[in-house]
């Protein structure tokens, strides 16, 4: 399973570890899709008209979290040739994630996915197993976070929708979640079993220049002490933020 900025966030709030640090990076090269990303292409697409919201958002989103590779609970992957991710979770380990977005429910990252289900009156269960629903839902929430922010509007305006979305609560650390997102949009993505449309976004218009060239080091890194969480690149100073 693709290891989720939001997933090391919760393991340090479930362990509180001492002098831990981890490391976050994002890749990828385009080509061309077949199968199920495909038809999650189309989703995207649809799910976007639906609601309103921009497509590239909701592809990145659906990256950062899961690769594109919808997370369920062990013996609830549908036989449908899907390339599910199947997760057993136990009491005391890091809460889970559903879906190709990423939905959360549970009181460290919110409800998310039983207020996705209520936008599109779909019940939660749905939402977990059937994919397009997922989508469906996640834009409904997107759409509801953007507070009348639709697909023309710029993209660097929707980074606080993207936030609230991840349902992470430490904003310097849900920055590190849409940082991925937004910088995935800016480069593109693609490797046959996803793909992201590039399109302009201006990184410094959202996070500011000094916050992006921490966020924009090729090795950023999460520390967290008894009293604190920060973020340190220890070659912030060698980077450019476009990288």
């Amino acid at each position: 399973m693709h290891t989720r900025i939001k997933s090391l966030v919760s393991a340090l709030l479930l362990t509180a570890s001492l002098g831990t640090a981890y490391a976050v990076y994002a890749a990828g090269n385009a080509t061309e899709m077949t199968g199920f990303p495909k038809i999650y292409q189309k989703w995207f697409e649809e799910a976007a008209a639906e609601f309103d919201v921009p497509v590239e958002l909701l592809q990145s989103i659906a990256y950062a979290e899961t690769r594109w590779r919808p997370i369920v609970p062990k013996g609830h992957a549908k036989k449908n040739g899907e390339d599910f991710q199947e997760a057993d979770w136990h009491e005391g380990e890091m809460p889970p994630a559903y879906g190709i977005m990423g939905l959360r429910n549970d009181p460290h990252f919110g409800y998310s996915l039983n207020q996705a289900a209520g936008l599109i009156r779909e019940m939660p269960v749905t939402l977990v197993t059937d994919t397009r629903s997922n989508i469906r839902g996640a834009a409904a929430l997107l759409a509801q976070y953007g507070n009348r922010k639709n697909r023309a509007t710029p993209l660097e305006q929707w980074e606080d929708a993207a936030a609230k979305l991840s349902g992470i609560p430490e904003r310097a650390i849900a920055e590190m979640q849409t940082y991925e997102v937004f910088n995935a949009i800016k480069e593109g993505r693609g490797n046959g079993r996803y793909k992201i449309k590039q399109r302009e976004v201006d990184l410094e218009k959202v996070y500011g220049h000094e916050k992006l060239r921490t966020l924009a080091a090729s090795r950023v890194l999460l520390e967290y002490g008894p009293n604190n969480m920060r973020l340190t690149a220890p070659d912030a100073d060698a980077m450019s933020p476009s990288r």
